[in-house]
């Protein structure tokens, strides 16, 4: 018996793309922990935006719509995702045992969560609307020109976002802003994302082995270590603007002093990874 051929790099990529489009159907679906099944939806259209831009030239005059669908998609998500990260991580600074401070401002921070859940769910009762969204998208997704994605194609796009990384630390280092921070972020999370989806690829044809996809596991766990310190500082700047939102100033006083100590913090541990 002949050994099974191996699948084409447009086979994986295209299945794939499937994947990540029933994974975050599934999530959407999670109604025993809808913020992890918001957290997971996120997390699969993220990984479908970064296979996409592997194919960004040959997919170009489907993207712009496609690039839309999805944005609008994880925009609709996105402030249900930031009230319960923020109230994560002001569940992590509080500790096992809050203060009186941060016992009051936890209160707050879960109505705040609840609330917005609690609208969303209202306007779009178990998430149909947006399941549907992602199933129209699985289908547009499916006509694709897939095939004409290969490993030269593929190669030439990770040099890219390498280049679009390097570019996004740079201006993020001359101008510490939020906003350039995130962009810096984005790009690290993109990066890592599509080395360990072509990692996996390389696996699935039989050439895990290869001294290049060793050197590309190193580069995905640097960038892994980069975009998470990134993102713990920028979970802090956010949960300061949103205590800061309260108006209660004497009350969050404290712990927003709090705050600034750990950001001093991360900003230390940031500069050995940047």
């Amino acid at each position: 018996m002949s050994p099974a051929k191996a699948p084409s790099i447009a086979a994986v990529l295209a299945s794939s793309a499937a994947s990540e489009c029933r994974k975050a159907i599934r999530s959407l679906s999670d109604a025993k922990d809808r913020h992890r099944g918001i957290h997971e939806a996120r997390k699969a259209i993220r990984r479908l935006k970064s296979l996409l831009v592997l194919g960004e030239d040959p997919f170009a005059e489907s993207m712009p719509s496609i690039k839309a669908s999805l944005a609008d998609l994880a925009e609709s998500l996105s402030s249900l995702r930031d009230a319960y990260v923020a109230l994560d991580t002001a569940r992590t600074l509080a500790g096992p045992r809050p203060s009186p401070g941060w016992r009051h401002a936890l209160e707050r921070l879960e109505h705040r969560c609840d609330g917005r859940l609690a609208a969303a769910l209202h306007d779009d009762p178990g998430f149909l609307k947006r399941r549907r969204t992602i199933r129209e998208l699985a289908a547009t997704l499916e006509g694709l020109p897939w095939r004409m994605l290969n490993q030269r194609t593929v190669e030439e796009m990770l040099e890219r976002s390498e280049k679009r990384l390097e570019k996004a630390r740079k201006k993020a280092k001359k101008n510490a802003t939020p906003a350039n921070a995130h962009n810096w972020r984005r790009k690290a999370r993109r990066l890592r994302m599509q080395l360990e989806l072509w990692r996996r690829i390389q696996k699935a044809r039989g050439k895990s082995g290869h001294h290049h996809v060793q050197g590309r596991k190193e580069r995905a766990r640097e960038l892994s270590l980069l975009s998470d310190a990134l993102g713990t500082k920028q979970d802090l700047r956010a949960l300061r603007a949103t205590l800061r939102s309260l108006r209660e100033p004497e009350a969050m006083a404290p712990l927003l002093s709090q705050i600034g100590d750990e950001l001093k913090k991360h900003r230390k541990n940031l500069q050995p990874l940047s």
